[in-house]
């Protein structure tokens, strides 16, 4: 018995749908909202010292400077490191801790800002393959209103290099950041997506 050729259009349709399910992208970000945010445009943050848990050396520097330039791109004005440094050396905040909700009040003041992000980084590693490196990051990230210092919503995220792997390789994420850059991406756009309000000026 002889079956029809498939037309060249429903080829292409299924060679197409094969190539999107192998390179479709991860789930979203992992999102808690503690308290909806009620305020103006979102144009000022201070990022303040990423806590590093993972055994890779200056992970939290890597992952928060990403992250302020992602902000930065997006039309927010982020504090200066050397600034948030300053505040923390006089209220006396080690840099390998969270301050309290009185001190987070005293930075967004000083700094003038709207909102203050606090991160985690629980992992962070390249891990080596066959023929190529996998990077893994996972961080938790909480975003706290700068006046009252209460923590507004809380966001984890966990990635590796591999959940991006396209066909043949083709735009194969293999450091740490790299990666930190797509998922810095993906976590302020969760952000906006859960109604964080772009700054409109």
């Amino acid at each position: 018995m002889n079956f029809p050729l498939p037309s060249c259009f429903s080829l292409f349709s299924i060679i197409s749908l094969l190539l999107s399910c192998i390179s479709c992208g991860p789930a979203r970000p992992s999102f808690e909202k503690n308290v909806v945010h009620e305020g103006d445009d979102v144009c000022s943050i201070a990022l303040l010292p990423f806590i590093n848990d993972s055994r890779f050396d200056q992970g939290g520097i890597i992952v928060q400077r990403i992250m302020g330039a992602k902000l930065s791109s997006a039309g927010i004005k982020v504090a200066s490191e050397g600034d948030v440094w300053n505040l923390y050396r006089e209220l006396r905040i080690f840099p390998n801790q969270h301050p309290d909700i009185e001190q987070i009040m005293v930075i967004g003041s000083r700094l003038d800002v709207q909102l203050i992000i606090t991160g985690r980084i629980a992992e962070m590693e390249e891990k080596m393959g066959d023929n190529y490196v996998t990077p893994v990051l996972a961080l938790t990230l909480e975003v706290h209103d700068a006046k009252s210092g209460k923590t507004m919503w809380t966001t984890y995220h966990r990635r590796e290099g591999a959940d991006y792997r396209t066909v043949m390789h083709f735009g194969l994420v293999n450091t740490v950041t790299q990666l930190s850059r797509i998922m810095a991406e993906e976590v302020i756009e969760e952000w906006y997506a859960k109604g964080m309000k772009r700054c409109e000026e």
